[in-house]
């Protein structure tokens, strides 16, 4: 019984050199943008506690923190995943 299991450096040494490094450049893209979709909302929180702008729960509601909380989990899924194995 064998483990057959693809990686991306599986991926990367059957890809040509041009279309590795798009590969590469895409993922960084992708998880660049992760970042900076989640760190408006992550650097909320701590201004909005210490006063310097409103609280996420006076702008947002209990019940409509669900937005923010998405958006910041969804932009920290996608860095995740473009800067996997880089």
């Amino acid at each position: 019984m064998t483990n057959n299991t693809e990686t991306l450096e599986d991926d990367a040494a059957a890809l040509v050199g041009g279309q590795r490094s798009l590969k590469v450049r895409l993922l960084r893209a992708a998880g660049c943008l992760g970042i900076v979709i989640a760190a408006p909302f992550f650097l909320w929180v701590p201004l909005g506690l210490i006063g310097l702008t409103p609280s996420m729960i006076d702008v947002f509601g209990v019940v409509g923190l669900r937005f923010p909380a998405a958006v910041t989990i969804g932009g920290l899924l996608l860095a995740a995943v473009g800067f996997h194995q880089i």
